[in-house]
């Protein structure tokens, strides 16, 4: 049975990639100067997978029974494994208007990410094997992975209240795949086992050169409302910001292995003509790869980019102590809705201080904390971690850092 695992784990193996990811949620929008940011964040994580655990996949080692145990408890009917990550240098300016009030901003950043998600089923085979579930069917349906890279090269308009862009992205790694229904069976005397699958996958991967290209639009709203200080000295706009990133298509080049699976395999034992049989393998690699008849197709794949919703309140430094909060969600990324709460401690007019708990995206229960300080009023460094524990503990479940430079251009 563990030899039916290994053969399913072969057809998804892309997806352990350790990649990390974007975690600027604390945007400091400036909107009365030109700013320059760099910046570089990463992030990954687990919903049932601990960072112990975690290091295992990522520095090798033993996974000892405490640990498969500790996972287990953890494990729901989707659980989650994956991180993200991007590097990249902006430039916004509100003050040069290209035509009426609509000023402009570019971007270029490198991107990678790679996840998959898993049931609870799956994971005790391939951890436990078969022998448990005699007489029962474990379910693998809606299995699902992505290992992607690419570089972004973004520009547009924005009037401080709507911001619109195009994007060119040119990928050297693209590799998704969902198995839609599967299970395997074993009856209660171990005599007969069953595979089934029925999934697809798409894998086109060149480290060295474009392998495909994604054309997207990029908008993001300001819904603003006018705010008074105590002293009424002046007054300043509380915003909810609303965006979706990567509208559009995905268009590889003519090496895209397209891969389909809907097979059925049974194995019913094996026969022993003498001694030396043990010495063969009980289950013939070539017979079950030739029952579960994977067809392949290499060809051109164009599809729909994997895009990303979101929104937040940030700081209005009004006030001493204000909340904030947002939502992200990615489509196709094996990445469950990510929702964060907290607030904004206003330190100094210099200096602030912004601590939420999140839930969601690749881990669950998180808690983040983001600081910036302004140096000159020119130069503003932020460092920021959406799971904080997890950079000092390995019993959290994941890690997260991040950095930003900006320097205004008054």
């Amino acid at each position: 049975m563990k030899k039916l695992i290994y053969i399913f784990l072969i057809i998804t193996s892309p997806i352990f990639a350790q990649n990390t990811g974007n975690n600027q949620l604390f945007e400091y929008t400036d909107t009365s100067s030109a700013v320059l940011n760099i910046y570089a964040n990463g992030n990954y994580g687990s919903s049932i997978f601990n960072n112990e655990f975690i290091d295992v996949f990522r520095l090798g080692g033993f996974i000892d029974n405490q640990m498969k145990g500790t996972a287990l408890s953890n494990s729901k009917r989707i659980n989650y494994f994956g991180g993200e990550g991007s590097f990249g240098v902006s430039f916004s300016d509100p003050i040069h208007k290209l035509y009426g009030n609509w000023g402009y901003y570019v971007d270029i950043s490198s991107n990678a990410s790679g996840a998959i998600q898993f049931t609870d089923d799956l994971y005790e085979l391939v951890f436990y094997g078969n022998k448990n579930n005699a007489g029962d069917t474990s379910f693998i349906g809606q299995t699902g992975f992505h290992s992607r890279s690419f570089k972004k090269f973004s520009a547009g308009i924005d009037n401080n209240k709507l911001k619109i862009g195009v994007s060119f992205l040119s990928f050297s790694n693209y590799n998704q795949g969902l198995v839609q229904s599967g299970y395997t069976y074993t009856d209660s005397m171990g005599s007969n086992i069953s595979l089934n699958l029925n999934g697809s996958q798409i894998q086109s991967t060149n480290v060295l050169k474009q392998i495909g290209s994604g054309f997207a639009l990029d908008f993001e709203y300001r819904l603003s409302q006018e705010l008074i200080a105590k002293d009424s000295s002046h007054s300043k706009s509380t915003t909810i910001i609303i965006g979706v990133k990567n509208i559009g298509m995905y268009v590889s080049r003519k090496n895209s292995v397209l891969t389909k699976v809907d097979s059925t395999y049974n194995y019913n034992g094996f026969n022993v003509s003498s001694i030396s049989s043990f010495g063969n393998s009980i289950i013939s690699q070539q017979e079950l790869t030739d029952s579960i008849r994977t067809i392949s197709d290499t060809t051109r794949f164009v599809g729909l980019l994997p895009f990303e919703i979101y929104f937040y309140k940030p700081p209005t430094y009004l006030k001493k102590w204000e909340i904030i909060y947002g939502f992200r969600y990615k489509i196709q990324s094996s990445y469950r809705a990510f929702l964060y709460f907290g607030g904004n401690l206003h330190l100094t007019s210099k200096m602030n201080i912004s601590s939420y708990l999140g839930y969601g995206g690749y881990s669950n229960l998180q808690f983040g904390l983001a600081i910036n300080k302004r140096f000159k009023n020119k130069l503003l460094v932020e460092i920021n971690s959406n799971n904080l524990l997890g950079v000092f503990s390995r019993e959290q479940y994941g890690k997260a850092a991040g950095i930003s430079l900006k320097y205004n251009f008054k």
